[in-house]
């Protein structure tokens, strides 16, 4: 894949965005996220003199998607410092930010009801993201692998692999070997909705599809997982690091 940082002007507004060259792609292709910004995807050898054509064609549509996310200048970088709150499995917590103790070098996380506790370098206190996603990985591996465990002895199928990692256009995946695959940014959004994705993929384990009965099955063992997905869908830029 090849990126590049391009310019337009929109409803009479410089626009930042990005083309992406994807030798998988078939068409050109727009995508508008707060966490990513406006991406235009091409297929590998289509030239660039089809971007203004592309940018005017979109024009209506990419001045109201831009304009709801707030990305003109570009992707949304949220900022973090102590006293910041964001969602730890659904529950709002306040990031709190302590130097080590004299002699020690190894961050530390510590998990309240309502707080989180991260005790770094000193250097380190004013740019805190890095640990910040390091810790959410390590809660993420740590809470999925429980729920995949719960959800398997239920449904049947146990994965062959667990993978926790970013994943920016799905949730959580299935492969044809039995891997599980989540994005580690879930671990965010509340234990019921957590829940309704790991299901979905667990599900995947017995029917590698969405047929009805996929569906059936997952209708059967996770009735609410359709409201979940409807959550997921409108807090989606909630879930940020």
């Amino acid at each position: 894949m090849k990126i590049t940082r391009e310019q337009a002007v929109v409803s009479g507004r410089v626009l930042q965005y990005q083309v992406r060259l994807h030798r998988r792609a078939r068409r050109a292709s727009v995508q508008v996220t707060r966490r990513e910004g406006v991406v235009v995807t091409l297929p590998w050898r289509a030239p660039r003199r089809v971007l203004p054509g592309l940018m005017a064609e979109w024009e209506s549509w990419l001045e109201g998607q831009v304009e709801e996310c707030g990305v003109w200048d570009g992707p949304v970088v949220r900022e973090f410092a102590s006293g910041s709150i964001l969602s730890i499995l659904g529950r709002p917590r306040e990031l709190v930010l302590e130097p080590l103790a004299a002699g020690r070098s190894r961050p530390t996380a510590r998990l309240e009801a309502d707080a989180l506790i991260l005790c770094m370098p000193t250097e380190r206190l004013l740019e805190p993201r890095a640990e910040l996603e390091k810790y959410l990985r390590r809660l993420a591996r740590s809470d999925f692998s429980e729920r995949v465990d719960s959800w398997s002895e239920l449904i049947g199928p146990r994965p062959s692999r667990l993978i926790i990692g970013e994943r920016k256009s799905r949730w959580g995946s299935c492969s044809r070997r039995g891997t599980l695959s989540f994005c580690y940014r879930l671990v965010m959004a509340p234990p019921e909705t957590i829940d309704a994705v790991v299901a979905h993929e667990v599900c995947h384990l017995v029917h590698l599809n969405h047929s009805p009965r996929f569906y059936a099955l997952l209708d059967r063992v996770c009735p609410g997982h359709r409201e979940a997905m409807v959550w997921l869908n409108e807090h989606e830029n909630d879930l940020m690091v």
